[in-house]
């Protein structure tokens, strides 16, 4: 993995990601995140999920998704990104977990903080 995402690709690399992450939020959509983030199958019940989905709704629609850096963990990369929302006081902040070589990158791993 050393090498394949860094700072000049990681946004390239994360944005279909976060984007489809974020896509699954607003519309409720678990199996969409399962497929998307497939390590919270059995870690993220679809009652907690559907709590978070729920807790992004006031803050209306996605205004901008703006790439903010990426780290080299151990074992991943950590891509982060500022979120604005039409209604929210505050920007967002996703962490995006991506692990993998080539064309065989994969999400292991999410957060956001409201």
């Amino acid at each position: 993995m050393k090498g394949e995402i860094n700072d000049d690709n990681a946004e390239r690399i994360g944005r279909p990601f976060i984007e489809s992450i974020i896509e699954a939020h607003a519309d409720a959509d678990y199996d969409r995140l399962v497929e998307l983030v497939p390590d919270v199958n059995g870690k993220l019940t679809e009652v907690e999920f559907a709590e978070a989905a729920v807790g992004l709704e006031p803050l209306g629609d996605v205004v901008s998704i703006e790439y903010l850096a990426q780290f080299e963990k151990v074992k991943e990369h950590l891509v982060l990104w500022r979120v604005k929302y039409e209604l929210a006081e505050e920007d967002v902040l996703w962490h995006l977990y991506l692990s993998g070589e080539g064309d065989d990158i994969k999400v292991v791993g999410l957060f956001f903080d409201l």
